[in-house]
């Protein structure tokens, strides 16, 4: 297997918000095709596909790209991140989605840079401004009024709670990835955290191969696209992004893709989220634009 060593410098802005772009389209699509295969397939079952599919379709990329070798010393913490972002996150959310509508959940998905700012605060002491308070209290009030208007205002879902647990397995994941400052390429770097989040995922195993058989066509093809785009394809992108972008700036352009997922639920499932649903997006991504207005700093 080829090794390469070619020395990372800084991209330009363009290449950079595109892969934020095509990462934000993989993963607003990522509800859909949940939602989808939960036809055929257990929550334990479609996240230890799709992050085989993606093991594979890595693998297969670095057979012609090259891998930096892993360094075992290193190899504690790309387990701790590959649970966080890899097993724990997707069955968390996996799990939640089945009573959660794919819209809603995309849109709890994006409190995760409220998450990343209250873990940065609690694990690494980052002093958290009283605008930032205000606007995280703001959001958690959205994401609120989210998952009381799923299914009509009603009491909020247990299962809606898994949702927001997913997004704070996934705000550690955001400060680790940081915290650890790992000496390796974006796409050396995803691929090991994606196997070592894989291999928890095989004790579920049993029983798979027998779901694949009964499962139906388009089950089976949105456990393909999974595999290939939100995880492997969007994985090793962000993975790029973090590693040349500040991690609070970086984590806020994923609240676009709940409306790339609003748009493929309403022409692919069917969906109409209702008006306070919206109304709980709109105050998520409005407390984290306030949070964040005035002190953007570019990337050079």
């Amino acid at each position: 297997m080829a090794i390469s060593l070619a020395v990372e410098t800084q991209p330009p802005a363009f290449k950079l918000y595109l892969c934020i772009a095509i990462t934000v389209f993989c993963w607003g699509y990522s509800p859909i095709g949940v939602h989808s295969a939960l036809h055929s397939y257990t929550p334990q079952h479609i996240a230890l596909l799709r992050f085989l599919i993606a093991s594979v379709f890595l693998l297969l990329l670095v057979m012609k790209k090259g891998i930096q070798p892993l360094k075992w010393k290193d190899a504690p913490a790309l387990a701790v991140l590959g649970f966080f972002s890899v097993t724990l996150h997707h069955l968390l959310i996996n799990t939640g989605q089945q009573y959660v509508s794919a819209v809603a959940s995309s849109i709890l998905s994006q409190s995760i840079p409220l998450f990343t700012f209250i873990v940065s605060a609690l694990l690494f002491k980052e002093q958290i401004r009283f605008k930032q308070w205000l606007c995280i209290l703001l959001g958690l009030c959205g994401a609120v009024l989210v998952v009381s208007g799923d299914h009509g205002l009603d009491v909020p879902s247990p299962y809606s709670l898994l949702i927001v647990l997913a997004a704070i397995s996934w705000a550690i994941y955001f400060n680790l990835y940081k915290k650890f400052a790992l000496n390796y390429d974006a796409l050396s770097m995803m691929c090991y955290i994606i196997w070592f989040g894989t291999i928890p995922l095989l004790f579920y195993s049993a029983q798979l191969s027998a779901e694949i058989l009964h499962a139906t066509w388009q089950a089976n093809m949105s456990i393909v696209l999974l595999g290939i785009f939100p995880s492997a394809m969007a994985y090793v992108l962000w993975g790029y992004v973090l590693k040349n972008m500040p991690l609070t700036i970086a984590s806020n352009f994923l609240y676009c893709s709940p409306i790339v997922a609003m748009s493929l639920a309403v022409v692919f499932l069917n969906e109409k989220p209702s008006i306070i649903v919206l109304l709980g997006g709109v105050i998520i991504v409005g407390s984290l634009v306030w949070m964040n207005w005035g002190n953007r700093r570019t990337i050079e």
